[in-house]
């Protein structure tokens, strides 16, 4: 968990207490919309632009609605979508586009958004070690994004270009992170914060297997455990350890 509260900024890695590592988090995030925003864009209301990413910040992991997004701090959809690509710009957040196959057509077509780093996460949802504590249900975002930024670095290093997808359908059977090698060989990540993992975790995996064919690889349910089990063909559940053992 202190991992995955930290993140990966080397300031923040330095600072051993909670809140000195959330004040700096913010600190950052307020540099960066009072002096780089202003460099890449013309904003007419940059005073919403922290409480635009604080809302973000609540729906990462989540389909992006920007009308819903934007809405209570009285910005349209198309402004909500200008601002939110600012943030990517700015290496604050990413959209994850939807895995396709032209052959489907129950597929949602929707992005989610992403953080990029999870200790930048838990500061603007004030998420301390005790409020974790108190609700663990608000570490599942959590521990997505971080999964999410250190596959991104591992495949920083592989020396070939990956895709990063989600996978969702209309049955509301979902892989959190879908990655595809330039071969179209398709790996699914499944993030669970649980140490316990059963068949129905791999509904969603199954389904992108189906829907994939041979070029589906690996389905893999990343959980809180320290033992890989096998659930079936090319599907197993690993612990979260995994990734960098």
């Amino acid at each position: 968990m202190t991992a995955v509260l930290t993140g990966g900024y080397p300031e923040v890695l330095l600072r051993s207490a909670w809140n000195r590592r959330r004040d700096w988090c913010l600190d950052y995030v307020r540099a960066i919309v009072e002096r780089d925003v202003r460099d890449i864009a013309q904003i007419d209301k940059v005073q919403q632009l922290p409480r635009l990413l604080r809302v973000l910040a609540q729906h990462s992991g989540q389909l992006v609605n920007y009308s819903g997004l934007g809405g209570p701090l009285g910005l349209t959809h198309v402004t909500t979508q200008k601002y939110a690509g600012l943030f990517e710009q700015l290496f604050l957040t990413r959209l994850l586009p939807p895995w396709s196959n032209n052959e489907l057509k129950r597929l949602i077509k929707t992005p989610k958004i992403h953080f990029l780093d999870s200790g930048l996460l838990a500061a603007l949802c004030d998420l301390s070690r005790q409020r974790l504590a108190d609700d663990r249900g608000a570490f599942g975002a959590l521990l997505e994004t971080f999964i999410l930024s250190e596959v991104l670095k591992l495949s920083s290093w592989a020396g070939q270009r990956f895709t990063f997808t989600h996978f969702r359908d209309k049955e509301q059977n979902e892989v959190d992170i879908v990655i595809e090698d330039q071969d179209r060989k398709t790996v699914g990540l499944e993030v669970k914060a649980s140490a316990t993992v059963v068949a129905a975790d791999f509904k969603g995996l199954r389904k992108l297997a189906e829907a994939s064919g041979k070029r589906f690889t690996l389905g893999l349910v990343l959980y809180d455990g320290d033992a890989v089990v096998p659930f079936g063909p090319n599907l197993f559940a690993a612990p979260i350890s995994s990734l960098w053992n």
